[in-house]
């Protein structure tokens, strides 16, 4: 007699950025009522935040519940110049009145940084609406772009400080995965990991790539070892 095992997917299953996944907590209230009025009323607005904080999602739930609103995802481009990126991004830009340019944390490209100061003055120009979500040292850009972004509007996310508010966060990530995750498993990963979502977020999937290529249905010992494995990584040599 076979037996049928179910085979895993070899690709990851597609992000869903929409407020039924989005968790609204006491750090992220002020930026998400702020990031309302601009939907409303328009302005130039700084999404920023001291550590991971859900920001990329939450451009794209607004995102998502607008068509008059285009989403830029700003990656390193590198090898274009920054005129060469300032026409890419107005080419999808353009025709909508609101933008949101989402940039990833940590320190900006020289190009991307000179391109994203010129779409700044662009948005100006053509009287559009934009918001910058970008995480990073204002001290390491162009002077340029670091006196417009000092120039707007600034709102911030903050982590969640409660443990339940981090489990539901967990929650919605494990959405996005192919693995029946138990509870245990998220309440494990706040006793032996840093509270941080940028680190919770990338272990939740490590786990996940580990209980399918050894094959193992993840018990209570298994993944004790494997976070505290992970939590040791995570400390300077």
């Amino acid at each position: 007699m076979s037996t049928k095992s179910q085979l895993r997917l070899q690709l990851d299953l597609p992000a869903s950025y929409d407020y039924g996944t989005w968790v609204r907590h006491a750090g992220v209230e002020s930026a998400c009522n702020r990031l309302a009025l601009w939907s409303v009323h328009g302005g130039r607005l700084w999404l920023s935040s001291d550590v991971a904080a859900g920001k990329t999602h939450l451009l794209r739930s607004l995102a998502s519940e607008q068509r008059t609103i285009a989403l830029l995802d700003i990656q390193k481009a590198e090898g274009s110049t920054s005129w060469q990126l300032v026409q890419q991004w107005m080419t999808h830009l353009e025709r909508h009145s609101m933008w949101l340019l989402d940039i990833p944390a940590g320190p900006m490209p020289v190009a991307v940084a000179h391109a994203l100061f010129h779409t700044l003055e662009r948005a100006r120009d053509l009287q559009r609406s934009i918001v910058i979500a970008w995480r990073g040292d204002l001290d390491e850009l162009p002077p340029e772009l670091s006196s417009r972004l000092r120039a707007m509007d600034q709102a911030l996310l903050h982590t969640p400080a409660r443990d339940d508010e981090l489990l539901m966060i967990l929650r919605s990530g494990v959405s996005t995965l192919q693995w029946d995750i138990r509870e245990q498993v998220l309440q494990a990963m706040l006793t032996y990991l840093p509270r941080q979502l940028d680190i919770l977020m990338p272990a939740l999937k490590e786990l996940e790539q580990l209980s399918f290529e050894q094959k193992h249905k993840p018990g209570p010992a298994w993944v004790k070892q494997h976070l505290i494995r992970i939590a040791s990584e995570l400390q300077p040599r």
